[in-house]
């Protein structure tokens, strides 16, 4: 009988001596070989500590997780073999020093393959990424971009059974991007790998994925857009607010306590370059950011990313990008209404603080 890739049942973790009170909990998860599973969030969500519990690189402090149908923490050889086979590449990649070349054979050297064989599936692995011929280039001279390909080439080289990836274009132009998605995609097609990665983009996780997990506060969330926050409501019984970050307060009708889930919309926020006639005024629900990805979507949207205190997405008519002044690093107003905000989750004070 064959297993899923992984299978997690009733998975708790908190990071030891944590300040902030965060903790991941996965009622359920299964992951099947060959599959592509997009993980969705808010900063702060729990997609990185997933991710670093799929590669075995921290211990659940309750539950299962079973890679292939066995608990690789049974022992500390089979722990270690795990991690061998399910490969994190991370945000923020860790180059070592020599080339290019000596990066993505690097793993391969360790496992003992031949010289030979360890050329030839590092080079082609940095043509899937599209750096062949730079073979011989110092690692030391790459921008962000070209070290996250990198770490994403030294990660297909090893053909793990299971390929995790935080962020993967995050660092990366949006034309190449999609080729790295394709890369991705062949990667698994070619070795049948189990995919799990993260991403703010939920156009790339709706392209790339078979399922999307969403999640918000450590926990599963059930919803069908971008703009998930959480935070512990405060009311003055005529309308209720969240803080997801110090300052940024997220404003919404009714009286509301406890801890609590909310989402907004794209297509409900409105959003003009700072100094435009039009930008919103003062008022609930405007923030100020800048736009950090611009990208034309399907049905003539451009879907814009506005960073600040808070992250936010947003959807807009590509014939309204230029007439509203709205442009890559352009700084940007948003604006939504309160009955925008969709609360998907709550639970009372004693509850959500236990």
């Amino acid at each position: 009988m064959s297993h899923p890739a992984y299978s997690l049942e009733d998975v708790h973790y908190a990071y030891p001596e944590s300040r902030t009170g965060f903790a991941l909990d996965i009622d359920a998860l299964s992951v099947g070989a060959g599959d592509v599973l997009a993980l969705v969030g808010p900063n702060g969500a729990g997609k990185t500590t997933l991710l670093m519990l799929l590669a075995f690189l921290a211990r659940p402090g309750r539950g299962r997780l079973e890679f292939f149908g066995e608990d690789p923490w049974t022992d500390e050889s089979r722990a270690l073999l795990a991690r061998r086979e399910a490969v994190l590449v991370t945000h923020h990649p860790y180059l070592f020093k020599g080339t290019i070349l000596d990066n993505v054979a690097f793993g391969l050297k360790v496992r003992g393959r031949p010289e030979a064989e360890r050329r030839e599936r590092a080079r082609r692995a940095l043509a899937l990424v599209e750096l062949d011929g730079r073979e011989e280039t110092p690692a030391s001279s790459l921008s962000a971009g070209q070290a996250q390909r990198v770490a994403l080439a030294r990660a297909m080289a090893l053909r793990p059974r299971a390929l995790l990836l935080d962020e993967p274009t995050a660092n990366i132009e949006a034309g190449l991007a999609f080729r790295i998605e394709a890369a991705i995609l062949e990667i698994r097609r070619e070795t049948g790998a189990a995919v799990v990665f993260s991403s703010h983009n939920f156009s790339q996780a709706s392209r790339l994925a078979d399922d999307i997990l969403y999640l918000s506060g450590g926990r599963r969330v059930r919803f069908s857009h971008e703009n998930c926050f959480s935070g512990m409501a405060e009311s003055d019984g005529r309308m209720s607010w969240i803080e997801p970050h110090p300052g940024a307060r997220i404003v919404f009708p009714g009286r509301v306590g406890g801890h609590v889930t909310c989402v907004i919309n794209p297509a409900a926020i409105d959003i003009h370059a700072a100094g435009h006639p039009a930008a919103p005024g003062a008022g609930p629900n405007v923030f100020a950011g800048r736009v950090t990805r611009l990208e034309a979507a399907e049905a003539g949207l451009a879907l814009i990313r506005v960073s600040g205190g808070l992250t936010f997405r947003a959807t807009l008519p590509l014939a309204e990008v230029e007439a509203r002044g709205i442009f890559l690093s352009r700084s940007v107003l948003i604006k939504f209404e309160p009955e925008a905000v969709e609360i998907i989750g709550s639970e009372p004070p004693e509850k959500a603080h236990d």
